[in-house]
């Protein structure tokens, strides 16, 4: 079985009063060493939002992208943004190749749609959770670094500005708050679908024209 990385890791929480702390500083400094782990063992989930970016920028239907997992596919407990279709419970993730490897990751472990990558990649290795305000109220090392799940060999250099980091966690936070609520209202239908009715309740299925 296998773990997930998402854009859900940033989720509601009480808003708690947080100052830039050393160990803050320290997490902006990280720098992707482009070693591939993260796109290798993890599913990584996506977004209605992360869909289009995609289908946009490759020019492919969008599922020719994606796997929709089943609870077996995954290690941990997690009970949230479960898509009910007809035969099952489902997560949406992007495809796999037949090594287990992101079908993005090139043979020289670089991302091959990284102009267009999911926002949960963009974040990544930082977990962050903010308020319902968007307001932060934690940042940490990602648990799967932190428990050698994934051996990601990030260094630390120039610092990413704060103000930057905190958009694309406030636009990861909201896109999947959007998504969840599709979700919802997905779970609610009378009559449960297939992958494709899903991709198309999402908007997603055409390729950029």
């Amino acid at each position: 079985m296998i773990t997930c990385i998402h854009a859900y890791l940033i989720c509601y929480q009480e808003e708690v009063n947080i100052k830039k702390s050393k160990k803050i500083a320290k997490l902006l400094r990280i720098q992707c060493e482009q070693c591939g782990s993260c796109c290798c063992d993890p599913v990584i989930e996506v977004t209605h939002h992360d869909l289009r970016r995609l289908v946009k920028h490759l020019g492919v239907p969008a599922e020719r992208l994606i796997r929709l997992y089943s609870p077996s596919d995954f290690n941990d407990d997690d009970d949230s943004d479960w898509i009910t279709l007809s035969y099952g419970r489902r997560k949406l993730g992007l495809k796999k190749k037949p090594d287990g490897t992101c079908i993005f990751l090139s043979d020289k472990r670089q991302c091959t749609a990284y102009e267009a990558r999911p926002m949960s990649c963009r974040v990544f290795p930082v977990d962050v959770v903010l308020s319902e305000r968007n307001d932060l109220v934690d940042l940490d090392l990602s648990d799967v670094v932190r428990d050698k799940f994934i051996r990601c060999r990030h260094t630390t250099g120039k610092p990413v500005p704060f103000k930057a980091f905190m958009g694309k966690a406030q636009q990861s936070r909201n896109e999947s708050v959007s998504y969840w609520k599709k979700i919802e209202q997905w779970n609610r239908l009378p009559g449960k679908g297939r992958k494709n009715d899903f991709l198309k309740f999402l908007g997603v299925t055409l390729p950029a024209s």
